[in-house]
């Protein structure tokens, strides 16, 4: 486990030194998962821009859905 510091306001802190130690665990926990999803977010924001890049790009270069079709349907 790693420690990191957050700030929070006044009230945010007084409540979270007033929970016992197995609801600041829960809490901990909570707070976790809430990073991680933020961070798959914003890979996901990421990752789809770049689909939308990549698929514009094709756009520009030509590629119509029949081609992309002929090209997926052949077995090169």
């Amino acid at each position: 486990m790693e420690r990191i510091v957050l700030e929070v306001d006044d009230t945010v802190g007084k409540i979270y030194r007033g929970l016992s130690q197995e609801s600041k665990q829960q809490f901990n926990q909570t707070v976790s998962l809430m990073v991680k999803k933020a961070a798959n977010d914003a890979t996901f924001a990421e990752y789809s821009k770049l689909l939308d890049e990549t698929g514009n790009e094709a756009l520009r270069n030509g590629l119509t859905p029949e081609i992309l079709e002929a090209l997926l349907a052949s077995n090169d």
